[in-house]
């Protein structure tokens, strides 16, 4: 796994129980899935063939690339990390013919960035404040002069997933 319970703990400062360990471990699965849901691919190193039509640059689907395998062109290029660049590419109105160019690369994380783990951490932070009963009676609670507004858990679940995608497509 990309993170740990042990990650958590550290991260957090908190020590966890056998018991509650386990329901980390398992919402730790779930963040990483919603970040990966929303990303469209797996947050873990990979090896893609991808096709893409032939321009100056062409950028990688999957971000962080870390190698590129293979290119089925002919043509010079550079890898400037999560794009290639093909060094004498002209556009001519006389090149008519449109060209495809078939990329292999490896991306993803052998292990998460520790600005990563500690989004995640924090994400599973919120899931466990959500699952707290008090918290998931009241929005907004009164009593003469104090008052209580709660966390809409769900809108700022999804902000936060949202920014870690950014942060992840830099």
């Amino acid at each position: 796994m990309l993170i740990t319970v042990e990650d958590y703990e550290k991260i957090t400062g908190t020590t966890l129980a056998d018991n509650e360990k386990a329901r980390v471990e398992t919402l730790l699965g779930i963040a990483i899935s919603q970040i990966e849901n929303v990303i469209g691919y797996k947050l873990e190193v990979e090896t893609l063939t991808e096709d893409y039509d032939y321009n100056k640059r062409i950028y990688l689907n999957k971000r962080p690339a870390d190698e590129i395998v293979s290119i089925n062109s002919d043509d010079e290029y550079k890898s400037r990390g999560n794009y290639i660049e093909f060094v004498n590419f002209s556009n001519c109105p006389c090149n008519t013919k449109e060209k495809e160019i078939e990329v292999t690369y490896k991306a993803g994380y052998d292990e998460l960035p520790d600005w990563l783990k500690y989004e995640i951490s924090m994400l599973v932070n919120d899931f466990i404040n959500s699952m707290d009963e008090e918290s998931g009676k009241y929005k907004s609670y009164k009593i003469d002069d104090i008052s209580y507004t709660f966390v809409d858990f769900a809108a700022n679940k999804r902000e936060k997933i949202e920014s870690v995608v950014r942060r992840i497509y830099g």
